[in-house]
């Protein structure tokens, strides 16, 4: 659920489907795009600002480098965003724009173009995140690419699932000092390298009925040695109805949040440890390899 985009299920013909390993493959093009070539790429952000319920900011600056976020209700501002009983609320030219112009994207200036949407600040408190976008950003254009492990199967693992009846709410700290509450969906319990593994999976809603994914904030013995220091997360997506007796866990596919390229979200920091060393998924972008 944390990815950026959702990994595609490609087909190589009407008939015949790709392998696991080609679908990976195929699925690092998506990533290295919403990194730095879509028109919303993480890399082109400019700057972001995470506004609370009865707060505005205004957008500042006159060239698409120096675009940042002030807080206030700023003269002279390109745009005025706020959040107000649980609703955006944007201010372009003196003028009140829908709340839904937030979500399609509000042009500023050529190249320039605001993008948002309500975000959790913490616990029971809803607010707005809203980034600017600049197409010439440096950072993108000059984006090598996502950097991966080797594929290899054997980290693609069947997992009995035992669900939490509870969904007992989890509160995780974040890289911007806030907190971030997900639900225990369940325990995955699978056999890797020999050892048996527990590991809690989370899910965005508290409803069992609505649950539709579930992720993984893991670290392991790789983490600061090779994988990125503040852990790893991966999706479990592919299942009828949830509970479901099992789950499909492809490690291959495990990413780093956002977070370890851009400053500007707001990721949660992993807490659940997986006892071996996970040569698979995506490699610290920090480090040499």
């Amino acid at each position: 659920m944390w990815k950026y985009l959702a990994v595609a299920v490609l087909l190589l013909s009407s008939a015949e489907a790709k392998s696991p390993a080609e679908e990976w493959k195929a699925s690092l093009a998506e990533d290295n795009a919403a990194w730095a070539t879509a028109k919303h790429a993480i890399l082109k952000i400019n700057d972001a600002a995470y506004v609370h319920e009865g707060e505005f900011v205004s957008l500042l600056g006159d060239k698409p480098a120096t675009r940042h976020w002030s807080k206030g209700k700023q003269p002279k501002a390109a745009l005025i965003a706020g959040f107000a009983h649980g609703k955006p609320q944007l201010f372009k030219n003196g003028k009140l724009l829908p709340p839904e112009a937030l979500s399609k994207g509000i042009d500023i200036a050529p190249g320039v173009d605001v993008l948002g949407a309500p975000t959790q600040m913490s616990p029971g408190e809803a607010g707005l995140r809203i980034m600017v976008y600049d197409q010439g950003n440096k950072a993108a254009l000059t984006f090598k690419g996502v950097d991966y492990f080797v594929y290899d199967p054997a980290y693609r693992v069947n997992a009995r699932f035992t669900p939490d009846p509870k969904m007992t709410p989890r509160v995780f700290r974040t890289s911007r000092g806030l907190d971030k509450q997900f639900f225990h969906a369940g325990n995955a319990v699978f056999t890797l390298q020999g050892k048996t593994v527990t590991l809690p999976l989370y899910g965005e809603e508290k409803v069992a009925a609505k649950v539709t994914n579930m992720t993984s904030f893991f670290t392991d013995q790789l983490t600061g040695k090779g994988a990125y220091r503040a852990g790893r997360y991966v999706d479990v997506e592919k299942f009828a109805t949830f509970p479901p007796a099992s789950v499909t866990i492809d490690f291959n596919y495990a990413y780093n949040p956002n977070c370890a390229r851009s400053i500007y979200y707001n990721c949660p920091f992993a807490v659940d440890f997986i006892p071996v060393a996970m040569k698979a998924g995506e490699k610290d972008p920090h480090t040499a390899h």
